[in-house]
């Protein structure tokens, strides 16, 4: 009650405030219209850093990759374009000169205009008033899902033969009310100081128990110095680790494969505060970025933190004596059984850095060591074999990148304690007709590192190797063409897979404008090694198919149409499915009312031919939901400034499956064939 309490108490005091913000591009829109989706971590940090570049943009003029980079609506091949042509005639004197850069069109510069400058005098000069402004942000959300799972319901003794089977249904009643909630407070003066509190409770858990001593099931904070001197960065709280290409550490958004066929270069940005509320991925500590000289710079850091795990000790009187150790990822302590779980690891890392950023060339060494107490458990499955214990690991790594002639050269290499490696290197090439990337990865099967996110068909950037080739060609002024092609193979069993074998998968698109009409057609196929129910190794195959046409009725409407069909083969067994919706989406003038309207019809043969589709969302809430079986999906997304530094976000959703009487199952079952779901949200900025 007191966390209500105090949220209603910060609320109505900041609406009498006179607040101040800017009025901000769709930045969702323009993420989810150039199909760059991640994680739900990536995708808030892609929004998160979007909205900063609004109040500091980019400086054309000045910028190099890794800045450019930031702004994750051009491919690395439009940005090598765009610093040769630099680089050849001179700084930009107007905006619009970028179109005269070859891969960059109207579409591109409509996308990316929000958040660059060129710098001028008087630019600089608003910029660097904004710089010195002071500016905080305060974000509420509440969200519920009807009607209630199975996790809720109350039982009584009388209702059971035993008092074991009550007490095993008590120990899985969900603690908390069936509303999820979260808070966020940032505030940033320039660029110089960032500090973060975020506090978090998913629907079910509990407030204020001995599991939840601070109130919320997660509580996340940063405060994060920035200068221009030896010390360059000082973090202190919860972070993310970005180093070369992924290989030993890597959180947040990572470019993996996707319709942006020529991005698949990462550009690390060392160490940036946590702001997410997923709590799994992140560090816990303090973390130093050093600036010994012009061209060098070193990261160092130390974290310490407890991570949720799953452990079942052996029927013994010594404690030591475990029968299995294993991390629990989902993030769910919502009763007794998820509550066990509950930080019942200590994690410890550190590492440090060193990078040497040349005209010519770009070079880092990496080093990296963490250790889980308890050490985590190898499992008795075959595929398991190689798993990571977290026992006292050492990592070094050494990556790179340099152009010569027109062609950009970008890798890294690693190396374990145990004398497993891996590697990946690319090379990427571009001009105004075509560009394309040509991406080669080895991972030893006893290569692994907690927390790589190198690229690859599975993320744990082990026990595969592998080359992608992808290429963007534009033959026409409103015809993009996209094509990718990666083959793989993998060095010992996988989960589902008991033999090793190879796979591959390819993936294209054409997108065509004319007026107001936007066509796009994409076709994704993927071959990989599985097992059937008889433990034969066989190969899976499964296709994509997806149309869209989008039409601007007007400015402020536009209408958009998505056919979707798959296509499930294994052995005899052959699935199919489609998906069709209708989006209408409206937003006023001075865009200070949104809505985004979908209806949409699924049905697939089984979760095998399952498809997926993105959804609007309030601010940083992330959507990306399968649809299988049959049924009926639509939701309605608003959001509306009454007035300047506040913003109201509510998304409502319904759900019905005719052909079933029972959705879910276990803790989460629901009674009956319809899911409803509702998000309301409050943003202040002042």
């Amino acid at each position: 009650m007191r966390c209500w309490q105090f949220g209603l108490f910060l609320l109505f005091s900041l609406v009498s405030l006179d607040v101040w913000a800017q009025d901000l591009p769709d930045i969702e829109r323009l993420l989810e219209g150039n199909d760059i989706l991640n994680t739900e971590d990536g995708y808030e940090e892609m929004v998160d850093i979007l909205s900063n570049l609004l109040m500091t943009p980019v400086n054309v003029n000045t910028a190099g990759f890794d800045s450019l980079k930031m702004l994750f609506l051009l491919s690395d091949s439009q940005i090598d374009q765009l610093l040769e042509f630099r680089k050849k005639y001179g700084n930009f004197l107007h905006i619009n000169e970028l179109l005269l850069v070859p891969g960059i069109g109207k579409k591109d510069l409509e996308n990316i205009r929000s958040f660059i400058t060129l710098g001028h005098p008087e630019v600089q000069d608003r910029v660097k008033a904004i710089r010195l402004r002071s500016r905080q942000e305060l974000l509420t959300r509440a969200k519920v899902s009807l009607p209630l799972q199975e996790g809720y319901t109350t039982y009584s003794p009388v209702d059971f033969d035993t008092r074991k089977e009550y007490e095993r249904k008590v120990d899985n009643r969900f603690h908390g009310p069936p509303v999820g909630l979260l808070l966020k407070y940032k505030a940033t003066i320039g660029q110089h100081l960032q500090a973060g509190l975020t506090l978090e409770n998913d629907p079910g858990e509990g407030y204020f128990t001995r599991y939840q001593k601070t109130g919320f099931d997660f509580l996340s904070a940063h405060i994060s110095i920035h200068t221009d001197r030896f010390f360059q960065r000082i973090l202190l709280g919860n972070y993310r680790l970005q180093w070369g290409q992924g290989l030993v550490a890597w959180g947040g958004f990572t470019s993996g494969k996707s319709e942006v066929v020529v991005g698949n270069e990462k550009s690390g940005k060392g160490f940036s505060p946590y702001t997410s509320a997923d709590e799994n991925n992140y560090l816990k500590g303090v973390a130093l970025t050093l600036k010994p000289c012009r061209q060098v710079t070193a990261d160092v850091f130390f974290s310490r933190k407890k991570t949720d795990g799953n452990i079942v000790q052996a029927d013994t009187l010594a404690e030591e004596d475990l029968l299995s150790v294993s991390l629990y990822e989902s993030g769910y302590h919502r009763n007794n059984n998820e509550c066990r779980k509950k930080h019942t690891l200590e994690e410890l890392t550190t590492g440090g850095a060193v990078h040497w950023n040349a005209p010519a060339f770009k070079l880092g060494l990496n080093a990296l060591y963490y250790d889980f107490k308890p050490a985590l458990m190898i499992g008795d499955r075959i595929y398991q074999q190689y798993n990571d214990t977290g026992h006292k690991r050492f990592l070094m790594s050494v990556d790179y990148k340099t152009s010569f002639r027109g062609i950009y050269w970008f890798g890294e290499t690693a190396f374990s304690g145990i004398g497993s490696w891996a590697t990946i290197n690319g090379l990427r090439w571009g001009n105004s007709f075509l560009s394309a990337c040509l991406l080669y990865r080895r991972y030893d099967k006893k290569y692994i590192s907690h927390y790589a996110a190198g690229f690859g068909e599975y993320s744990n950037t082990s026990n595969e190797e592998g080359v992608y080739f992808g290429t963007d060609i534009s033959p026409l002024k409103n015809l993009k063409i996209n094509l990718y092609y990666d083959w793989f193979r993998f060095f010992s069993p996988r989960y589902g897979a008991t033999i090793p074998g190879s796979g591959w998968e390819l993936l294209g698109q054409i997108g065509y404008r004319h007026g107001n009409w936007e066509h796009r057609f994409r076709l994704k196929r993927e071959i990989h090694p599985e097992d059937t129910k008889e433990k034969i190794s066989v190969q899976r195959e499964k296709s994509e198919y997806r149309y869209q046409i989008g039409y601007r009725v007007t400015r402020q409407l536009e209408l958009r149409t998505r056919f979707s069909l798959s296509h499930y083969h294994k052995e005899q067994i052959k699935e199919k499915g489609f998906l069709v919706y209708q989006d209408l989406i409206y937003a006023t003038r001075n865009s200070r009312f949104k809505m985004q309207y979908r209806l949409a019809w699924f049905k697939t043969d089984s979760y095998q031919s399952r498809i997926y589709a993105y959804e609007n969302n309030v601010l940083y809430g992330y959507s990306f939901p399968s649809f299988m079986g049959e049924g009926w999906r639509t939701y309605l997304n608003l959001s509306w400034k009454p007035l300047n530094g506040l913003t109201c976000y509510l998304k409502g959703g319904f759900t019905v499956y005719p052909d079933r009487e029972v959705i879910g199952s276990g803790v989460t079952k629901v009674e009956g064939n319809k899911l409803y779901d509702l998000a309301l949200q409050l943003r202040f900025i002042f």
